[in-house]
């Protein structure tokens, strides 16, 4: 098992998808699996809020067995997930502040990033998790000017030495 984990917008899904396929294996996406079942995130946050959300997270993450799974960035807060993802090798893709400004720029999709300051509550955020991402990580790959391509290659480049 391959984990990809890293903050919002750092590419995890479409690195993912990638690495797979470079792999000839499978992949998840567990908010991708959690949209699936019960509806948006945004939605999941309001009407239910970000407990239940991570809740569903913890479960998702315990029903994927596939090659690569590409998690949501929080994923890395509960210990269930810290636990689950030890057993697997862990992918941290760093994203910079200015990489991840021109990301999230009109990102209604992740309702930790919602209003105007945008950019401030993703740094707020990734300052929460950065330590918990980096006691993780086997492999750790920093993302911003770089092509999936790019790296796809220095992620499986480090894999071979692990």
């Amino acid at each position: 098992m391959i984990y990809l984990i890293g903050p919002m917008a750092s590419g995890k899904s479409t690195v993912g998808k990638s690495l797979a396929s470079a792999l000839s294996t499978s992949f998840a996406d567990s908010d991708a699996t959690i949209v699936a079942h019960h509806g948006t995130i945004a939605q999941i946050f309001a009407e239910h809020g970000e407990t239940h959300f991570r809740d569903l997270e913890v479960q998702a993450l315990c029903r994927l067995h596939t090659g690569v799974v590409a998690t949501g960035g929080g994923a890395v807060l509960r210990e269930e997930n810290q636990q689950l993802l030890s057993r697997g090798t862990v992918i941290y893709l760093e994203l910079g502040e200015a990489a991840a400004a021109e990301r999230i720029k009109g990102d209604g999709h992740r309702p930790l990033l919602a209003g105007d300051q945008a950019l401030n509550s993703w740094i707020e955020v990734y300052e929460k998790r950065r330590a918990i991402y980096e006691m993780l990580a086997d492999v750790h790959v920093i993302v911003d000017g770089k092509s999936v391509l790019q790296i796809v290659e220095e992620v499986l480049g480090q894999l071979e030495h692990l």
